[in-house]
């Protein structure tokens, strides 16, 4: 178990240390997710799209990686926001194949899709952080959130709502509560992650069985 409360506080805390790198990655990160549609002939829009996409997939990645190492009290620099490229496939992967694990989920009666929206949520943070690959880190998640499933699904109903809080408040909210809220998840994947095995958790639970 972990605390959502000791996980704000901890987050505001690392935040406050790298202020201007936290808002200067966030503002990028905000400035190509909302980058407008180019016009025109719809071929070069297309590329275009594409490009873009491959970009912000890019800076996710990047930005991930400079708040784990925030996170643990290293100084990281703006630039590694575009150095993790390596890691592309894997976190395109993992993106890919957490939709379709809910989707599917999702139709066998809701409350499956439910579970594993929650219980799979870390994956892409241990993409990042151990370099696994995306069936590999989507069960390091399952197991490592085995009994923190209310926990974990008030935590980011809490964080939906301080985001939320955030764009509210002229959108600029959004520089302090996403840093914030990358900070806090944070916490919780190296607090769970200190109280499970990892994957060999697995040798005794079904990778997608139903129990919170």
């Amino acid at each position: 178990m972990f605390s959502i409360e000791e996980s704000l506080k901890v987050g505001w805390n690392k935040f406050k240390v790298h202020v201007e790198l936290s808002i200067f990655t966030t503002l990028l990160m905000l400035a190509v997710m909302f980058f407008p549609s180019e016009g025109g002939v719809k071929f070069a829009s297309f590329i275009f799209s594409i490009a873009v996409t491959v970009l912000l997939f890019i800076i996710r990645i990047g930005y991930t990686k400079i708040f784990l190492r925030i996170f643990d009290g290293e100084s990281p620099k703006f630039a590694e926001l575009f150095k993790e490229y390596r890691t592309f496939w894997r976190y395109i992967g993992v993106s890919i194949l957490l939709p379709l694990i809910v989707f599917g989920g999702l139709i066998l009666l809701v409350i499956p899709g439910l579970v594993w929206t929650i219980r799979l949520s870390l994956a892409p943070i241990i993409v990042v952080d151990t370099k696994l690959g995306p069936i590999a880190a989507i069960k390091e998640s399952y197991a490592i959130t085995r009994g923190s499933f209310w926990n974990l699904t008030l935590f980011w109903i809490i964080i939906g709502i301080l985001n939320l809080a955030g764009l509210v408040v002229f959108v600029v909210g959004l520089l302090i509560t996403i840093p914030l809220s990358t900070l806090a998840s944070i916490y919780v994947y190296r607090e769970l992650s200190k109280k499970r095995a990892g994957i060999s958790a697995l040798v005794t639970e079904s990778p997608m069985t139903t129990s919170p």
